[in-house]
């Protein structure tokens, strides 16, 4: 992870909700490759066996960060990708639910 990210957040629900939330910095030249670091490590394999984040999402992840919208949205993004649903808020707070098994 870049060196100007926030500390991460270590720790998974307990409450076996299958819910990991860490944060990213909200900066749009390093957020695709800083979730692609979580998802690797919550999977605990190399970014590079993971399927291509451009090819599922095109940019949406740079986009929030690079064009933010307004603070009073309260905006958020959801999508589908290697087997999470992930949830990313403007203020770089990433949410994943494993939904590998309820496909």
């Amino acid at each position: 992870m870049s060196d100007s990210e926030p500390e991460t957040q270590e720790d998974e629900h307990a409450d076996g909700s299958g819910m990991v939330r860490r944060e990213i910095a909200p900066d749009p030249e390093t957020a695709e490759y800083d979730l692609l670091e979580i998802l690797a490590d919550v999977e605990g394999c190399e970014i590079e066996a993971l399927p291509a984040l451009y090819n599922e999402v095109e940019h949406v992840v740079e986009t929030l960060f690079r064009t933010p919208p307004s603070p009073a949205a309260q905006m958020s993004i959801s999508f589908s990708y290697a087997g999470y649903r992930i949830t990313l808020d403007r203020s770089g707070t990433v949410q994943l639910v494993d939904v590998k098994d309820t496909i």
